[in-house]
């Protein structure tokens, strides 16, 4: 398994992602950087991360996976990367969206 997914390439990419996420929360907290800004900076906090864990899996056919009917480790791991990505992208994107659709409003 350690020759299809770099546990530690993933683990800094998590902590990356969650350092400047939790920097941007408390900048936030202290009102020292506007709210939209703050949310499309946690976006791109945690784009990144998303898009290069899925590029950090090695030697694995992640498509090919994907497609598998049958359930086995290369399928189980294509399918946890994908969702993984999707949900660190989606969350703060659809956080960012409501708030903007918040502020048009009032």
């Amino acid at each position: 398994m350690s020759g299809y997914v770099n546990l530690v390439e993933i683990g800094w990419f998590l902590f990356i992602g969650l350092l400047f996420m939790g920097l941007n929360l408390l900048l936030m907290s202290r009102r020292l950087i506007r709210t939209r800004y703050g949310m499309l900076s946690i976006l791109g906090a945690s784009v990144w991360p998303a898009l290069m864990i899925v590029l950090s899996v090695q030697g694995g056919r992640v498509l090919d996976g994907l497609a598998e009917r049958a359930v086995t480790l290369e399928s189980t791991l294509a399918w946890s990367v994908v969702v993984a990505t999707a949900l660190m992208v989606c969350i703060p994107g659809i956080t960012l969206i409501r708030r903007m659709i918040q502020l048009a409003r009032s």
